[in-house]
């Protein structure tokens, strides 16, 4: 069965929509990858926060919005009503996902970070036990930061993971300048929007992909019943 000229258009455009939803995908994939790692090694500091369970929710997603993707541009080739609704079915429950994941990390990310540098000051203040000394090693070397306020919280003994690597003398005056504290709300605010708006910007993606589909879907059935009554 073939379609109009207008359709096969939109057909080819709907081909070309799902190839960016499927960069989109990988893009997804990428970023809670990404944010899964670094949040995995400050996990101790969201306390009751299930901070990394957004990161996973975002490689879920990433990776049903490629496959998904994929089997929208096999239903726009192969032009298949079924198929093609199916699709769209699919769409518009990954784009009403999307849209909360963003609602989600932008109310909680304020907690989260409240939550994380409270933790944080407890633990730098409890360097007595080994599993504290180790976090706060790895938060200074991890976001490039050095005590609380600043490597003058340290005093004279300055650690190296206040430094850069291959520093040979690390001290207040070649330390990491910024607390951190300032860091990690820093660090919690940037993968708020990293977050937030690549979902929102996926979603903006899907929903013409979406609308296009329907189009193509409404249309082979319209041919498909003229077909039939002729």
């Amino acid at each position: 069965m073939g379609v109009s000229c207008g359709m096969s258009i939109v057909k080819y455009v709907l081909f070309i929509f799902n190839l960016l939803c499927a960069l989109c995908g990988i893009a997804l994939l990428t970023i809670g990858i990404i944010v899964l790692l670094k949040a995995s090694e400050l996990e101790k500091l969201f306390g009751d926060y299930n901070a990394i369970a957004a990161p996973i929710l975002l490689i879920i997603l990433g990776s049903v919005v490629f496959v998904i993707a994929f089997f929208g541009c096999c239903g726009a080739i192969r032009e298949s009503h079924c198929l093609t609704m199916t699709y769209a079915t699919f769409l518009l429950i990954l784009i009403i996902g999307q849209i909360v994941i963003a609602a989600i990390t932008f109310a909680f990310a304020g907690d989260i970070a409240t939550a994380m540098t409270k933790a944080f000051e407890r633990i730098f203040h409890e360097q007595n036990l080994d599993v504290n000394r180790e976090l706060v090693v790895t938060v200074q070397s991890q976001l490039e930061c050095c005590g609380l306020a600043g490597p003058q919280d340290w005093g004279t003994d300055v650690p190296p993971s206040c430094c850069a690597p291959g520093t040979a003398n690390c001290n207040i005056i070649n330390a990491f300048q910024v607390g951190c504290t300032s860091a990690l709300e820093d660090w919690v605010d940037m993968s708020k929007h990293i977050i937030a708006w690549v979902a929102l910007g996926v979603a903006v993606i899907q929903l013409v992909a979406l609308i296009f589909a329907c189009c193509l879907g409404n249309h082979i059935r319209n041919e498909r019943r003229s077909l039939t009554m002729s």
